[in-house]
């Protein structure tokens, strides 16, 4: 069984604080190269990798798109209705969750193409709004 150096791991941690250093968001390509880099270069497994750079960024207080899409996920799915529909101040109140934890690594426009992403991956629909005709245009409205 292959086991890397425990010089490898302290070298990869110091990596990863380095690469956090300032930041209050990383976004998953971010995470995907600092994990390849793990594995490619110091030899460590995903599951070690994975866990250091888990460690560092609780320890700085950075958020990570990963982790913060999971959560973002379940606020949808629980403000969602029973057809699977999200009305627009309940998207507003995930999108503001979203930047909250984000901090300001995100404009509130990035943020709410990541919510509708996440929206979308989850397979919810936007709750037409307006008083007259209601449409979902502020859902088509968002890029992304």
């Amino acid at each position: 069984m292959y086991a890397p150096d425990q010089d490898g791991r302290m070298r990869f941690a110091e990596l990863v604080k380095l690469q956090l250093q300032g930041r209050r968001f990383l976004d998953r390509a971010e995470e995907r190269r600092l994990l390849e880099e793990g594995l490619t270069r110091y030899g460590l497994r995903l599951e070690e990798a994975s866990g250091l750079l888990r460690a560092a960024a609780e320890q700085d207080g950075v958020a990570m798109e990963g982790e913060l899409g999971r959560s973002s996920g379940m606020l949808l799915k629980t403000m969602a209705d029973r057809r699977g529909r999200v009305a627009r101040p309940d998207f507003d109140k995930a999108v503001a969750f979203y930047r909250a934890r984000a901090g300001d690594g995100l404009t509130p426009r990035e943020a709410a193409t990541r919510v509708k992403r996440q929206m979308e991956e989850l397979e919810l629909q936007p709750k037409p709004s307006g008083r007259l005709i209601r449409t979902r245009r502020w859902y088509r409205a968002i890029e992304g």
